[in-house]
């Protein structure tokens, strides 16, 4: 939930608005509410107005879910573990066991995997944004938070877990230049070495969709 007032993200057992005071009664979800169509939101850099934009959200509904997701990890071992036995490979632990302590006790000695990947656009702002908004729509990645940043913002979303990896944390940055807009992905996976290539597909499905889902720059 977000503050109508000021855009913050309210904690879960927030009664008040961390930044403005307003309370809780008055929060929205991002896409509550619509922006004034009038508004031109390619040539914004408010991310919340952007995202909020009827014209955005058209988009983004058009695409919710476009992209079926792959097998969750926790399906893939919920089917391994019967096959393991059948096998003689041993009963495999509990998938609780996995998720609640070793990969904890993983990420507190430090171990994770950690992604990044950058592109540049020519497009405005506000057409990026949109584009990933699209991106995660189709690829069923909620939007977890989004904050302002120098020049642009920070958009936290999730990688789903698969048969190579566990879920990870995915943090999107965009940066309005003279040029266009610098947008730099970036997917931690605690508890794990090693996600065997998932992070930076997932990041490349990113650029690549941005790319198909911008508005094409005009050419001088």
């Amino acid at each position: 939930m977000f503050c109508t007032q000021c855009g913050r993200k309210f904690g879960e057992t927030d009664n008040f608005c961390a930044g403005c005071g307003a309370p809780r009664s008055s929060a929205t979800s991002p896409t509550s509410e619509a922006t004034d169509p009038g508004i031109d939101w390619r040539a914004s850099t408010d991310p919340r107005l952007i995202m909020n934009h009827p014209e955005v959200r058209a988009r983004v509904e058009k695409v919710t879910g476009a992209n079926p997701q792959s097998m969750t990890a926790e399906r893939f071992y919920e089917l391994a573990r019967p096959v393991m036995m059948i096998t003689g490979a041993g009963p495999a632990p509990p998938l609780k066991l996995l998720k609640d302590v070793a990969l904890p006790l993983y990420a507190k000695f430090g171990v994770k995997s950690h992604t990044e990947l950058s592109q540049g656009f020519r497009n405005s702002f506000g057409e990026t944004l949109a584009a990933v908004f699209c991106s995660l729509a189709s690829r069923s990645q909620p939007v977890e938070d989004i904050a302002d940043a120098t020049d642009g913002c920070v958009v936290t979303s999730k990688m789903a877990s698969s048969i190579w990896s566990w879920e990870g944390k995915m943090v999107v940055t965009l940066e309005a230049r003279p040029e266009g807009t610098l947008l730099k992905g970036a997917i931690t996976v605690p508890g794990q070495t090693s996600d065997w290539g998932k992070a930076k597909r997932v990041l490349q499905d990113l650029i690549d969709d941005v790319g198909k889902y911008r508005d094409t720059p005009a050419t001088g």
